[in-house]
């Protein structure tokens, strides 16, 4: 099974930041969703990008840039957004996903299946057309288009017929009911809520806890922290504008969450730095307890914003439904390959660009890097590539293969440094020294590892743990070297590409690229 979308674990923002309510935009989305929903992101754009924040930032000129980057595929033309989506939380593995948007004026299917390649089709009385990406996008009305995945037209089919004979919008969990709320009592313009009742059960989150820090407290404090973690309602991660912008991180429980509050912020800030959703902002964010709730909050930077924005990503063939790059059976096949190719070249510059400065933060970890260099490959996979040329595509392509790489490289890191210290055993009466030397790793890239060393004898115990632990640590940095090698040397493949590729672009159009 695929993973569509990536809401991260225990994450939430509440805030209040409007009060008008947002019924206008969301209404005729809500309705729509699949009751077996666990899992949603709400937007109301036209509150997002109508604030006092928006317009001192000029976030509309920018949402613009980015959208045409691909940074982003929230469409510039969206003034609502609701991605739903039904998610095996115990794998990670999304079993179906449903993005719709509210349009300002109508869409095109037609154009929607030229660009990428689809098939137009009628589904229950709509335009419609199935994607090469194992996804169905229709026509649900004049101003709300959908997209689902996968392409199973008997689910599209059923769902269009069910969603339309539905008079109620609250058929679904409890807790997606809550997030809606938010947007539309308390006009929080960005919600994403997860819905975590009943996923895992108390034994299996105490056996979770042995791979952190809880594992080094007594067992009664590790059976007490598990306890009130078996209690999660669900996680909600949003933002509230108004003057400047503001974030939360809140938790849900049932049940008494009195042993948390001491770890519970931390647990948090490592939950969502293994998952790859940390932004610096909230390293120093305040948290506090109310009731059976955990909230972290505080300001939201405008490059956090942007990281949020990255996550929320509306498929790519429903944000280009409205695009006003319409194909012409007239245009200038010569013109048009060259506007479409230098469009692509860009995209791909932008999102490299961003991409680096995503990888510098004070709370990156390499596990972090590696889930953005997942994310931002995705995106180039996902770009428009009608029209563009074709060396320019197998740049791409080589591109994102290369992020894959690094992405691997980086999260074997962990594995490589448990199992050197897993054989890395001291016995009492020896002590042993590593220093370093380099060999060549796997695909091309470069490491590290023990080159060279001594021993001597001892006969205390302590000293030979003492001693594990000085070359454990000895390890696990030997490792963080190696996988930040390799991500130099994938960044310089990179560059020596792209250079490449704008060199032979430019002479053969005659256009700077």
């Amino acid at each position: 099974m695929r993973t569509y979308v990536y809401v991260p674990m225990l994450a939430l923002i509440v805030l209040s930041g409007l009060t008008q309510t947002a019924t206008g935009q969301i209404a005729g989305l809500k309705s729509r969703i699949p009751s077996d929903a666990n899992a949603v992101v709400i937007i109301d754009t036209e509150k997002l990008f109508g604030s006092a924040a928006a317009e001192k930032g000029r976030w509309e000129a920018k949402r613009k840039a980015a959208f045409d980057a691909g940074l982003t595929f929230l469409t510039p033309k969206a003034t609502g957004v609701v991605i739903a989506a039904k998610m095996d939380l115990e794998f990670g593995e999304t079993i179906w996903e449903l993005a719709q948007v509210r349009l300002g004026e109508p869409g095109d299917i037609a154009s929607v299946a030229n660009r990428f390649g689809g098939a137009v089709d009628n589904i229950a009385g709509r335009s419609a057309s199935r994607l090469p990406n194992d996804s169905i996008v229709v026509e649900v009305t004049k101003e709300i288009y959908a997209a689902y995945t996968p392409a199973n037209r008997q689910e599209v089919a059923r769902w269009l017929s069910a969603s339309d004979r539905r008079e109620a919008d609250d058929t679904f969990s409890p807790y997606i009911q809550q997030a809606f709320e938010y947007v539309e009592k308390v006009g929080t313009p960005i919600i994403m809520a997860l819905d975590m009742e009943g996923v895992f059960s108390e034994a299996e989150i105490l056996a979770r806890l042995q791979e952190g820090p809880v594992a080094e407290m007594p067992k009664e404090r590790q059976a007490e922290i598990a306890k009130a973690l078996h209690s999660i309602r669900g996680a909600m991660l949003g933002v509230s504008v108004g003057q400047g912008v503001n974030g939360a991180i809140r938790v849900d429980f049932a049940g008494d969450i009195t042993a948390l509050k001491e770890i519970g912020p931390a647990m948090l800030l490592r939950a969502l730095e293994r998952q790859g959703a940390m932004i610096d902002d909230v390293t120093d964010w305040k948290a506090k307890f109310s009731g059976n709730t955990m909230i972290v909050e505080g300001p939201l930077s405008e490059s956090g914003l942007r990281r949020v924005m990255s996550v929320l990503a509306v498929p790519p063939a429903l944000a280009h439904s409205m695009d006003d790059m319409k194909l012409s059976a007239d245009s200038d096949p010569e013109s048009l390959k060259r506007v479409s190719s230098q469009t692509y070249y860009t995209s791909v510059s932008t999102l490299l660009n961003d991409l680096k400065n995503a990888g510098r933060g004070k709370s990156v970890t390499q596990g972090g890097v590696a889930m953005w260099y997942d994310k931002y490959a995705r995106k180039i996979d996902n770009l428009p590539i009608l029209n563009v040329d074709d060396e320019l595509l197998d740049y791409g392509r080589d591109v994102a293969e290369l992020l894959r790489g690094g992405e691997t490289a980086l999260k074997n890191v962990g594995m490589r440094s448990s199992l050197r210290e897993g054989v890395n055993d001291v016995p009492a009466g020896y002590q042993s020294y590593y220093g370093d030397g380099y060999y060549e790793g796997y695909g091309g890239y470069g490491g590290y590892r023990a080159g060279y060393g001594y021993g001597y004898g001892y006969t205390s115990p302590w000293m030979a743990n003492r001693e594990k632990g000085r070359t454990d640590a000895i390890i696990r940095q030997q490792e963080r070297t190696y996988g930040a090698a390799q991500s130099q040397e994938m960044w310089q493949a990179i560059e020596k590409q792209s250079a490449e590729i704008r060199r032979v672009m430019t002479e053969k159009y005659k256009f700077e690229f």
